[in-house]
């Protein structure tokens, strides 16, 4: 029997699984961060060897019985992002194939059983990937808080805060979300917040944390909070139109599942996700993922073995290649 692993290492933690090839799940354990944008080089790839090595004890497996790995790390972007997966790899002493790529591919093919169909992830940032029924692959988004992540936990926190620093100032009728920033960030006034935001590490998770709280008022009936989760899900199902359109999938049935914190605040940003789906592919259909990343990144590795295609989607060195940006040139060609 073979046994495999899988990776699934975001921006907040990092799971991994053990997986039979006749058996399914065999040992599982979880660690902190992988993507080095957030913690840096050693600390990501220390925390993806731990949730190995603790895995492997679960299972009761030794690291030489492991005839792949498939490491799916947020951040996971270009050749440059190598040294993180290469270090935890050396960390462990394994010398066996391991295929990297971004955690979206884990939790699409977690999702689908690498079947086509399309997985949109929602948490701290977002992103999107969708395979058709020839095997061509597009994602969207995931160019980081700065560039996009539209529709993410970022992008609500920062939303929100914006708003109620609009309601401080005088710009916009007052709603419980002032409060909620009071709670959240110790404030009392925006010239509390300017200072907050100029004398500490104010980042991203800072940022991203305060989705949660705005999902809490969104609850509670604040108007204003329930139209950023809405608009969130509209920008997370442009998103996923994108992807349909571009793979030329409007007229085909395939599944569509979510990932992510920020898609349990229902209704508010699943109606005008599904919304704009249903608008773009009347016949797609929305599901549950069929397993998760850490599990979708490990079946990956069963079948880029069986298919010997152990390079990298996403960096354009394995029989596929994860598109997701035309060039300016196909936009206005000359």
């Amino acid at each position: 029997m073979r046994y495999v692993i899988g990776v699934d290492g975001g921006g907040t933690k990092t799971n991994v699984a053990v997986f039979g090839e006749n058996v399914g799940v065999v040992g599982a354990a979880t660690s902190g961060p992988a993507n080095q944008r957030s913690v840096g080089m050693e600390a990501a790839s220390t925390n993806i060897a731990h949730a190995i090595n603790g895995a492997l004890l679960t299972a009761n497996l030794p690291l030489a019985q492991i005839a792949a790995m498939t490491m799916c790390l947020a951040g996971f972007d270009t050749d440059l992002d190598l040294p993180v997966p290469q270090r935890a790899a050396r960390t462990l002493g394994y010398t066996g194939p391991i295929i990297v790529e971004n955690d979206v591919v884990g939790a699409w093919a977690g999702a689908t059983e690498a079947q086509p169909g399309v997985v949109i992830i929602a948490g701290t940032g977002a992103t999107g990937l969708g395979m058709n029924a020839r095997g061509q692959l597009w994602r969207t988004d995931g160019w980081d808080y700065v560039l996009g992540d539209a529709g993410s936990g970022y992008a609500i926190g920062l939303a929100a805060i914006r708003a109620a620093m609009r309601m401080l100032d005088g710009r916009e009728e007052p709603s419980a979300l002032v409060r909620e920033m009071q709670v959240n960030y110790g404030v009392d006034n925006a010239e509390e917040m300017r200072r907050l935001v100029d004398s500490t590490p104010f980042g991203k998770f800072e940022i991203a944390s305060f989705a949660e709280r705005v999902w809490e008022v969104a609850e509670q009936g604040d108007p204003v909070a329930q139209n950023i989760f809405a608009q969130a899900g509209a920008r997370l199902g442009e998103s996923a139109a994108a992807i349909i359109r571009m793979l030329e999938m409007r007229q085909e049935t395939f599944p569509v599942s979510t990932v992510g914190s920020v898609f349990k605040a229902e209704p508010w940003v699943t109606d005008p996700f599904h919304r704009i789906i249903q608008q773009t592919a009347p016949q797609a259909t929305f599901r549950p993922p069929l397993h998760s990343p850490e599990v979708g990144a490990a079946l990956l590795a069963l079948r880029r073995l069986d298919d010997d295609d152990i390079g990298s989607w996403t960096l354009g060195t394995g029989k596929r290649h994860i598109r997701r940006s035309l060039a300016i040139s196909e936009l206005f060609p000359a």
